[in-house]
């Protein structure tokens, strides 16, 4: 199921949220090719580092793994939420580049 805008925004710093409102139309539409590969690239490295977190602080909620800080994480749902937004954006860039480039 896709997150909505009102869901995503709480979710995302300034920057993340630029990239993941460029993901949805108008402006998806309006990407020349080269700008696409750029998101895609950012898309995939943000979903990359939000999947790698999520199963840092999931460890970390079991015991089994050392706290990154002073307090274990407790959950990672949130987390989990910015990788399925991002993997969703991700798609959405790389669809529009295939019919860009066809």
């Amino acid at each position: 199921m896709a997150i909505s805008k009102k869901d995503a925004r709480p979710l995302c710093s300034d920057r993340e949220w630029e990239l993941v409102v460029e993901s949805w139309n108008p402006e998806l539409g309006e990407l020349p090719a080269d700008r696409l590969r750029q998101n895609i690239q950012r898309a995939r490295t943000q979903r990359d580092k939000f999947r790698d977190l999520a199963r840092q602080q999931a460890g970390e909620a079991r015991g089994k793994r050392n706290p990154r800080s002073t307090r274990p994480a407790q959950g990672n749902q949130n987390t989990k939420r910015k990788v399925e937004l991002f993997d969703e954006a991700l798609e959405r860039f790389q669809a529009r580049l295939a019919e860009v480039e066809a």
